[in-house]
């Protein structure tokens, strides 16, 4: 398999035109995600997104550090985020960590907010664009690595 080439979500049918409602996470905060971690999947369930908001989303959870707060304590306080919003740790023990956002940009990626009335502060989309295809899945998973909720 070749290096993927970074190429930024779109509008359908109008090149170089980012998705309205975009938001400008900082460069330096913290992304995690849960599963699915197969691309053929992850571009599914955006496929069911896109169905639902006409954007083909996959779910994140990123905040910047607070002054003083290391890594650790954000990834603690991001899974607890998730947990307020559904995410049963007994059926997620494993999450996976973007070093920083900075990464997903690196890569063509944007965020957005659903607009969800329940949406937590915490809880963003990553937009993989509107004709989604299965390298776009794998360029947002290689930005991402495996870790365990116990070694938390």
């Amino acid at each position: 398999m070749g290096s993927l080439v970074p190429r930024a979500p779109t509008l359908s049918g109008v090149p170089d035109k980012k998705p309205a409602g975009t938001v400008a996470l900082p460069g330096d905060a913290l992304v995690i995600r849960f599963r699915p971690t197969d691309p053929d999947r992850v571009l599914k369930r955006a496929g069911d997104e896109s169905r639902r908001t006409g954007r083909h989303g996959a779910s994140v959870f990123a905040a910047v550090g607070e002054p003083g707060e290391t890594d650790v304590a954000l990834k603690r306080r991001l899974l607890a985020v998730a947990e307020l919003s559904g995410m049963k740790p007994e059926d997620h023990p494993k999450f996976y960590v973007c070093t920083r956002a900075e990464e997903l940009y690196r890569r063509g990626l944007v965020f957005y907010k659903d607009g969800d009335d329940d949406e937590m502060d915490e809880h963003y989309s990553v937009d993989l664009g509107a004709d989604a295809v299965r390298e776009d899945a794998m360029r947002f998973l290689e930005a991402f690595d495996m870790e365990r909720r116990d070694r938390q």
